[in-house]
């Protein structure tokens, strides 16, 4: 029998303190990672594997109500802030449905704005820099 699949149907992203879940704005998010950049690589980053740029790339929709995701950022840009991300949109963390926490700097205010059209949504995309490695729970609240 293979791995159960994650679908792309459900999704708890939570955001700041206290939390607020903006998983009704975002049509696409990934966690990922690449080389870091540095002027200098130390002896233990060379030992391991590298040193490594965590980065949250989220695509939403435009909305200026004041409770909406583009709101949010747009009122808070250049902030550090707490996330949850339960790519299953699962509430409690399992093993096999886990969360991943951490940090993250918000990055620019998002783009407002789009092609003519009736029945054209706008949507903009971000990607935000995490402050370390997510962290993956798999028990919890």
């Amino acid at each position: 029998m293979g791995s159960t699949r994650i679908k792309g149907v459900a999704l708890k992203l939570s955001l700041g303190t206290p939390a607020t879940d903006y998983w009704a704005d975002v049509s696409k998010l990934s966690i990922t990672n690449e080389a870091a950049d540095g002027d200098v690589t130390t002896f233990e980053d060379a030992a391991g594997a590298g040193s490594r740029k965590w980065l949250m790339n989220i695509t939403a929709i435009q909305s200026t109500d004041a409770a909406s995701l583009w709101s949010y950022i747009w009122e808070n840009s250049g902030e550090t802030v707490a996330f949850v991300y339960a790519p299953h949109g699962n509430t409690t963390p399992t093993a096999s449905q886990p969360h991943f926490t951490g940090t993250v700097k918000i990055g620019a205010k998002p783009d407002i704005g789009g092609e003519a059209g009736s029945s054209t949504t706008y949507t903009f995309e971000t990607q935000w820099e995490l402050t370390t490695e997510p962290t993956k729970v798999i028990t919890g609240s």
